[in-house]
Formats: structure tokens, sequence, C-alpha cells
């Protein structure tokens, strides 16, 4: 008797070959299908992703490439290892993840470790808190463009930055140890590898050289990112042709279900798994529940930002459990505190338009329908005219 052992691996293969082939025999079925979701997102490629995340990009390579987040890391040296336990040449790529967007503060941490300032430990660290949305796309798209109110779109920000800074401080205090100076020739031997033509340890590059491969290195990172996010784009569709979104979103709302709850709303859980973009715009039409869907949605990022992380820091080994732990409970605190804003910071509703604005239209709808309500009012004072003159005589 022959008893036949089953790799874990050849399990993995069967698994990744059935997926292949269901994809394959889905865009045979619902082309279509396909075609609507790379079109969405090619589109929001264009208006959201490159115009608002690509000079961050360029900016975040020149500070590290050209010696600056050194030099400026000397003046934030303890501000950022207080706070955060990091040093000071991280604070420059701080400020880029708080306000350059997905997934600009994470490539940060990864230029730093590629140039060797900082540590593959400190990278994981940074990499935790780093990965928010920009006010381009939480204040303009979401809170403007989807809500209908920019000031919507400053509570989500907030709510979503003090989230970021709160998982920073509690890996602060959880760790409870003080990092080195920043000294990048001390750090030099702890990164991955230094940076190409530079001969003397933590000087830099020119400022010409710096901004030529800040620019590739941008090119590169954009053409990963718009690349994840039009597939994931894609793979919506086929899945809401395919009736897969549906039952995934009835399992995921299934806890609320058992738990009594009120699931209205909760039909976004699974594109705000998937693509933050996509998940809120599903999001924003929950009504009661957006503030707290949409803090969790951009919490969370989605899973293609993250495999745009990974296609972008592959080669220094940032992303590990804690990287994922920290998302999910950075959009647990992004919804929660979302809907403390949204209740008790109250948003002024403007009932009549003031004086300056009101604009007098002569035809509203044409002009025989106005001069026929003009000939109606004649009518109706000539006729009451009348019944008061014959009750005088």
């Amino acid at each position: 008797m022959f008893i036949k052992t089953i790799r874990k691996s050849s399990v993995v293969s069967a698994l990744l070959l059935a997926a292949v082939v269901a994809g394959g025999i889905a865009l045979l079925m619902w082309p279509q299908a396909a075609a609507t979701g790379v079109s969405r997102g090619l589109s929001i490629c264009s208006s959201v992703i490159i115009p608002s995340l690509f000079p961050f990009l360029v900016l975040s390579g020149f500070l590290v490439r050209s010696g600056l987040s050194v030099k400026l890391g000397r003046r934030l040296d303890r501000v950022t290892r207080a706070l955060f336990g990091l040093p000071g040449c991280c604070g420059a790529g701080i400020l880029i993840g708080f306000i350059g967007g997905y997934p600009a503060g994470g490539m940060a941490a990864g230029e730093l470790v590629e140039q060797g300032a900082i540590t593959r430990e400190e990278g994981k660290k940074m990499l935790r808190f780093c990965v928010n949305g920009g006010p381009a796309f939480i204040i303009s798209a979401v809170g403007a463009g989807l809500m209908g109110d920019i000031r919507y779109g400053v509570m989500l920000y907030a709510a979503h930055i003090a989230a970021a800074v709160l998982i920073g401080l509690f890996g602060r205090l959880w760790e409870g140890r003080r990092c080195p100076p920043c000294d990048a020739s001390q750090r030099q031997g702890r990164g991955t590898r230094p940076p190409a033509g530079n001969k003397r340890k933590g000087s830099g590059l020119p400022a010409p050289a710096a901004f030529v491969e800040a620019v590739n290195a941008a090119c590169r990172s954009m053409l990963y990112m718009c690349g994840f996010v039009v597939l994931f784009a894609a793979a919506l569709s086929l899945f809401d042709a395919t009736g897969v979104t549906a039952f995934m979103n009835h399992l995921l709302s299934t806890p609320f279900r058992m738990a009594g709850g009120d699931t209205e709303g909760l039909d976004c859980l699974f594109p705000c798994l998937l693509e933050v973009s996509c998940g809120c715009v599903e999001a924003a039409r929950a009504g009661v529940a957006a503030p707290l869907l949409l803090g969790i949605a951009m919490g969370w990022g989605g899973l293609s930002v993250h495999c745009q992380l990974a296609a972008t820091l592959r080669e220094h080994k940032l992303m590990d459990k804690s990287f994922f732990a920290a998302r999910a409970v950075h959009g647990l605190l992004g919804g929660a505190l979302s809907l403390l804003l949204f209740r008790f910071v109250p948003i002024a509703v403007s009932t009549f338009s003031p004086a300056a604005d009101a604009m007098v239209v002569p035809f509203y709808t044409s002009a025989t329908a106005s001069l026929a309500l003009l000939a109606m009012c004649a009518l109706l004072l000539l006729t009451t005219t009348r019944k008061n003159c014959s009750r005088k005589d």
C-alpha cells in the first residue's frame, strides 16, 4: 500500500492554477465588465493618483538622495526621538507621509533604508504609521467630491492623521527604548546598500544627480502604483459581475447581523478591503454610517496600496505582520475618531442665501410661461377690484 504525501507547495500551486483558470474564464465571459474596470482605474490614476502623488514622490526622493534629510534630521532629532523613537532624519519622511498620500510615506522609509540612514527595524517602525492618505485625496476627492462639502473632508483628514500619530506614539511607548543618534556614517553599514555614485558615506549626491534619480525612481514607483490600481479596479468590476462582491459583503457583514446590528450601508466592505478609492466611493453612499466606513477604509488603505508598497520595498523586507496589524488598528481608530468628530463638531448649513448671491432670472423656464403667469395675476386683480366695487354700491 502506497501512501502519497501531498506537499504544501503542491496544494498552493493547485490553488494558484485554479485561480488563474477562473480568472481567464471570467475575462472571457464578462469582457465588458473587465474593460469598464480598466477604464475606471485609468480614470482614477489620471485624475487622483498621478496629480496628487507624483510631486511628493519626487520631493521625498530628492530629500533623501541629496542628503538634505540628514541635515534636517539634526534639527528634528529631539522631536522625532521623543515622539516616535526614531532619529531626526526620519522627520522629513514622516511629514511627507502625512501630506503626500498613499504610499509616499512608505516609499520615503524605503529610501532612508536604502541610503543607510536608518536601520531596517527603524524602517519597519516608520512604515507602521507613515502610510496615510493625503489632503488632496481625503479633503478634495472624498470631502468635496463624494460628500459634497470640503469641511467633511477636513474632519476626515484630521481623524486620519490623529490615528496615525497615536499609532506612532503607542509604538514609542510600547518599545520603551531610545534609538541612537542620526549619524549616517554610523548607520551606513546597517542599511541594504550605499547609494550609487556616492563615494563619501552620508554626504548625498549633487543636486542635479539627486533630482534626476528622484524623478527616475518616482516614475518607476508611479508605474507600479497605477498598474495595481487598474488591476484591482478591473478585478472589482469582475467581482461585481460574477456576484463575488455580493457574497463577500454578505459574509463580512455576518458578525453585525449576528449581533443584531443594522447592516444598512455595509455593501462597501469588500471594495474597501481591496482598493481604497473604489471603497470610498461606495462608503460615501452609506448614509449615517459613512463617516465610520470612510475612516476604516482610509485607515486600512486597501490591498492595492499594500501591493504597491510590496512591489517597491521588496528588497528591503520592511513589510511584516506588524505592518498589517498597524493598518487594521489604524482603520479602527480612524473610524472611531471620525464618528467622534462628526458627532461633536457641528457643521453649520446655510438656510438662506445672502443678498449678494441672489440673482433675478427673468424667464426661469420660458417666456410664454412667464407671460401666462402675469396675465393670470392681472385677471385676479381685476376680478377682485370689481367685486369690491359692487359691494360698495
